[in-house]
């Protein structure tokens, strides 16, 4: 990915993550770093999705119900789609996306409700 935030550092490489004859400690540590850059990632993605938001509606360009609805019609559209392709195959094969996603839609829909 050209444009991640956070690219792999200069002593990365491909064959370095663990492989099945790796230690658990190993595992562990890899789990550990990736779920930190994902979650920098997240957290870059809301901020600057939460300035962009604030930036419309300060100038009036958006309608909060308007966005409220488009949420719903998206997370109810695209949310499995987007929950697998970002999970990545692995681990889809081990937790239940269905259930996640009517959970996602769930929570957007009341989340949205309240404002």
């Amino acid at each position: 990915m050209a444009d991640a935030p956070f690219p792999p550092g200069p002593d990365h490489r491909h064959d370095q993550t663990p492989g099945p004859d790796h230690a658990a400690g190993e595992w562990g540590e890899a789990l550990t770093r990736t779920m930190a850059h994902l979650a920098a990632q997240l957290t870059l993605s809301q901020i600057r999705l939460r300035a962009l938001a604030t930036e419309l509606d300060e100038r009036g360009l958006v309608q909060p119900a308007a966005v409220c609805r488009r949420v719903r019609e998206i997370a109810a559209t695209e949310a499995g789609g987007y929950l697998r392709q970002n999970l990545g195959e692995a681990l889809v094969e081990v937790i239940d996306v269905e259930v996640l996603e009517r959970d996602l839609i769930a929570y957007l829909a009341a989340e949205t409700d309240e404002g």
